[in-house]
């Protein structure tokens, strides 16, 4: 090894030890010249080819490092992502450049990033302030890399506050590889720019409720204490609405001896039809229509668990209790970290329904074995939602003698860019694109909570991966856990309700920061 392969590997070891242990040393055998065909430039400077395809060029790789940094939409961004960084002319002229900026380089091969500490000095490179080395990451551990280290511009349609170097040259050597993570990317953003879209559809709804529902914080304890408290042989049933749940009901009474269920409020009306009072019922949509689901009905033996910025009339819903989960929107959000209620009213996320709220719930709990009903993201025998739900029963309460039923169960099929995938069978069955978000979403998320299992029953549904595939007997063969589903549900004894709200909100109302929280959220500005 040479010179400025020690003084690269010191910077490297010392900023990041361990990842420069888990990647280990090179091979005493190894060498550049089995990766790059490397040759003087002509203002005498090291470039490289490899596979026939210039890395850099063949006159000034210097300055054409610099020229491709000199982007003005580059300026505008706080982050910049390599996919893959060549002999490193771009990484360099980056950290020179723009060295307050984040820097993201991501490379698979072990050996071109060893390849690359042995050709330019780097150091400035591993002195940045904010660097973040992706080397031989797996796709899917790359998601949770990006959503904590890219910020995302809500006012700007929720895109991602980065900008990212594709050049080719630097990916040939594995395309497929870099072709997954730009997929992941691409997701990623799409998921931030609907949830920016929705906070700003929704503003003057979400703040005209979380206003009238300030009081709820007084009355109604948080989901805090169920926190890892579920016993690991305890299973959980997240139960959806899809058409898939209508065979199921049947047996949903003997499922419950043996889970806890976890139904979103569209399912609860079927449940309630056979008999079942679910143990948890998520709704955290702001919107009238997602209270429309749950009116008229009781469920006296379940918790109800919602947000504050939920439509006001979801209070009234009679249950057991109403349980507080942490608002995904900002101005509830505030009200409740300066009330301290942070761990009390924990997050369960947001991500696109409420059926990965309720998912959400289930791991927060501790559950090791979570079995999904209801989350087909298609429309097997190209239903909407299970037979009788009361998102099917709107369909035909607004319809007309001119426009039936039929014409908005048509309207939600092919609404959303409709196509053909596959389910767990291989057989074909129809989606859109916002059930395969939904079902990213999932994917995503189970990626990265690999200390539990999920199950579908369901095969007719549409194919998730980390999603596995499993019969009902399975479940229906596990011995009944009375006394461990009570252990669970008594935690709720333990809770206790936020003391002194009504003096606290007075005084935050009074001061509230109008100023920062609208440099911080400027699409409110017309709402607050």
């Amino acid at each position: 090894m040479n010179s400025i392969w020690n003084k690269n590997y010191s910077a490297f070891k010392n900023r990041f030890p361990q990842l420069a242990q888990m990647l280990g040393l090179p091979s005493p055998l190894f060498a550049p010249s089995s990766i790059w065909e490397t040759e003087t430039a002509r203002n005498g400077q090291i470039t490289a080819s490899e596979n026939g395809i210039r890395l850099h060029s063949s006159y000034n790789p210097e300055r054409e490092a610099q020229s491709a940094l000199s982007l003005p939409e580059l300026n505008e961004k706080s982050t910049v992502v390599f996919y893959g960084f060549g002999l490193g002319y771009h990484a360099l002229a980056f950290a020179k450049n723009h060295p307050e900026k984040k820097l993201i380089l991501i490379e698979p091969d072990v050996n071109h990033f060893f390849a690359a500490l042995m050709f330019l000095d780097l150091t400035p490179v591993f002195e940045l302030k904010e660097l973040v080395l992706a080397i031989a990451c797996p796709p899917d551990a790359l998601l949770g890399l990006f959503e904590n280290s890219l910020t995302v511009n809500l006012d700007d349609g929720g895109v991602s506050d980065a900008y990212y170097f594709d050049i080719p040259a630097f990916t040939n050597h594995a395309k497929e590889y870099f072709d997954t993570v730009k997929s992941i990317i691409k997701r990623n953003q799409r998921k931030n720019e609907i949830n920016a879209a929705t906070l700003k559809k929704f503003g003057k709804l979400w703040v005209n409720n979380t206003n009238r529902n300030l009081v709820q914080l007084e009355k109604c304890r948080g989901i805090g204490v169920f926190q890892k408290k579920a016993d690991n042989k305890l299973p959980f049933l997240v139960i959806g609405a899809g058409p898939s749940l209508e065979k199921f009901l049947p047996v949903m009474k003997e499922l419950k001896k043996r889970c806890i269920l976890v139904c979103v409020e569209t399912s609860l009306k079927a449940l309630l039809r056979f008999g079942v009072e679910p143990d948890f019922i998520l709704l955290t949509d702001p919107q009238f229509w997602a209270y429309k689901h749950i009116a008229g009905l009781k469920a006296p033996e379940s918790f109800l668990i919602t947000e504050l910025s939920a439509y006001p009339a979801v209070f009234r819903f009679k249950c057991k209790e109403i349980l507080l989960c942490r608002s995904q929107f900002p101005l509830a959000s505030y009200y409740e970290d300066e009330l301290g209620l942070t761990e009390e009213n924990a997050d369960l996320g947001s991500g696109g329904s409420v059926a990965s709220s309720a998912w959400n719930f289930a791991y927060f709990s501790g559950a090791k074995e979570i079995y999904t009903i209801g989350l087909d993201f298609a429309f097997p025998g190209k239903q909407t939602h299970i037979k009788g739900s009361s998102a099917e029963q709107t369909y035909h309460t607004v319809s007309t003698r001119l426009s039936g039923g039929d014409k908005f169960t048509a309207a939600a099929l092919y609404s959303a860019n409709a196509m053909i995938s596959k389910d767990y069978s291989g057989n074909p069955v129809l989606t859109d694109s916002r059930m395969k978000m939904f079902s990213w979403w999932f994917e995503a998320r189970l990626a990265k909570c690999s200390d539990v299992k999920t199950f579908t029953l369901a095969p007719e549904g549409l194919k998730t991966p980390c999603i596995e595939i499993a019969d009902i007997k399975t479940l229906l063969e596990k011995k009944e856990c009375p006394e461990l589903r009570k252990a669970f549900l008594l935690r709720a004894e333990e809770m206790t309700a936020c003391k002194n709200v009504k003096e606290k909100l007075s005084k935050l109302k009074k001061n509230f920061p109008y100023k920062d929280f609208l440099t911080k959220y400027p699409f409110l500005k017309n709402y607050l």
